[in-house]
């Protein structure tokens, strides 16, 4: 199982900005797998995804950026 983060801030005003630069990148990733990142778990959008042979979470955490590594941690411990 692989994890990969994308950072950003949450809300509208970061939406397209370069701080969400991170959140863009998983979304491209997930269009390109047929997913949606919307599930709610450890204060972190997510979903799964296969990538190769490789099962993969991908994530978008719900912290400002800076409090990220709640969500990472609380991720990691998960998986």
């Amino acid at each position: 199982m692989k994890l990969i983060v994308g950072l950003g801030n949450p809300g509208e005003q970061y939406q397209l900005t370069p701080h969400n630069l991170g959140f863009l990148a998983i979304d491209h990733i997930a269009c390109g797998c047929g997913v949606v990142v919307k599930n709610r778990q450890c204060r972190a959008l997510t979903a799964r995804v296969g990538i190769g042979s490789e099962q993969v979470v991908l994530a978008k955490p719900e912290t400002f950026m800076n409090l990220s590594g709640y969500a990472v941690r609380e991720l990691l411990e998960q998986y």
